[in-house]
C-alpha cells in the first residue's frame, strides 16, 4: 500500500518567507482556426514538500543529479512523534524516549502536530512553527551514522526569527560526515506511519543540477 506524504505543489501553498510563489503564465496560439494553451510554470526549489540537498549550504557540496535516482528509495523508516507548539525547538532530550527507532532506521520523520494548522493558519505555518535545534544533527549521526534522511511536518527545520540557528542546523545535517538529507513540508498526519517501519519512495519534480528541488514522496507498507 502506498500512501503520499507530500503536498501538491499549487499556488496556495504556503512558503517559508524569502521563497518566490508560484506562478502559472498561459499562453494561446491559433494556427488555421486551431486553438492551442500552454502553461508555463515557475517555482522555488523549496517549495511545497522539498528535499535539502548538500550544495544548499555547503560549497561545493552535492546536489539532485549528483546524489539522488530519478526514484530514490529509503528503509527502513520511522516516524516518531514529539508533539511541539508554536516556536519550540526540538531538543536532543525530546529524542532520548525514541533511541530504538533512532538507531535502527535509515531515515526518521518526526512528527511534531504542526501539519494541523498548514490551511487553517498557513501564516503561522510558514513563520511560527517548531524547528530543530543545532544539537540535534550530531546526536542523529553519532547515535546512527547509518541515518541518511530526515524528515519533519513543518516548512522548515529552521524559523525566521533564529537565522543563525536555522544555517547552522542545516549545515550539521547537510555538510557532516556523512551527509544527511532533509524532507520538509511533509504530510505525517496518517497514523499507520507511527506504528510500524516502512519504506519511503521519493520522486524529484526536475532532475537536475539544483541544491534542492519539490518531491512527490510516498510511503509504503508491505
Amino acid at each position: 500500500m502506498l500512501i503520499p506524504i507530500s503536498y501538491p505543489l499549487n499556488r496556495a501553498a504556503p512558503l517559508y518567507p524569502g521563497t518566490e510563489p508560484l506562478t502559472i503564465t498561459r499562453t494561446k496560439s491559433f494556427d488555421e482556426g486551431d486553438t492551442e494553451e500552454k502553461s508555463l510554470i515557475s517555482f522555488s526549489s523549496h517549495a511545497g514538500t522539498h528535499i535539502d540537498l548538500p550544495r544548499h549550504f555547503c560549497p561545493g557540496g552535492g546536489q539532485v543529479r549528483g546524489l539522488l535516482a530519478p526514484e530514490a528509495v529509503f528503509e527502513p523508516v520511522r516516524c516518531i512523534e514529539v508533539k511541539k507548539e508554536g516556536e519550540e525547538p526540538i531538543r536532543t532530550q525530546d529524542l532520548l524516549p525514541h533511541l530504538d527507532a533512532i538507531r535502527n532506521s535509515r531515515a526518521i520523520f518526526v512528527r511534531t502536530g504542526n501539519g494541523r494548522v498548514r490551511e487553517s493558519d498557513p501564516g503561522a505555518y510558514a513563520e511560527r512553527h517548531p524547528w530543530v535545534h543545532p544539537e540535534v544533527p550530531g546526536f542523529l549521526r553519532r547515535e546512527n551514522p547509518a541515518l541518511r534522511l530526515f524528515g519533519i511536518d513543518t516548512i522548515s527545520i529552521a524559523i525566521p526569527a533564529e537565522p543563525e540557528a536555522g544555517a547552522e542546523v542545516h549545515r550539521g545535517f547537510l555538510c557532516g560526515s556523512p551527509h544527511i538529507f532533509l524532507l520538509e513540508d511533509v504530510d505525517l498526519s496518517y497514523g499507520r506511519l507511527l506504528e510500524e517501519p516502512w519504506t519511503l519512495r521519493v520522486y524529484p519534480l526536475v532532475f537536475d543540477d539544483l541544491e534542492g528541488v519539490p518531491v512527490v514522496a510516498l510511503a509504503e507498507f508491505r
